[in-house]
């Protein structure tokens, strides 16, 4: 087993439990920029939306962590995967989940 296994395997189930977190409703502030923005700026977003873009781009990069750590030459799959998971977070994160 590599040894690389015992930091990464861990980082995996710690964004795994994050977004079942936020997807179950109990872990907005693990949401960037929402925790600290104001009312105001709060009341712009569909928080059930930006929930689910958010929980599913965390399982996304839980998945691609575990690919990464598990499969010979894993790592090339991070850039094709993470990539567009990012493009996609902003995308539907600033148009889907606006009010």
């Amino acid at each position: 087993m590599n040894a690389s296994l015992y930091v990464i395997i861990p980082v995996a189930i710690l964004c795994l439990v994050g977004a079942i977190a936020i997807l179950c409703g109990k872990g907005d502030f693990l949401i960037s920029g929402y925790n600290t923005a104001s009312a105001e700026e709060k009341a712009q977003y569909n928080i059930h939306r930006l929930r689910l873009v958010t929980g599913i781009a965390m399982i996304i990069v839980a998945a691609t962590i575990t690919i990464t750590a598990l499969f010979e030459g894993g790592e090339k799959w991070v850039i094709p995967i993470i990539i567009p998971t990012a493009i996609g977070v902003l995308v539907f994160g600033n148009i889907w989940a606006k009010n």
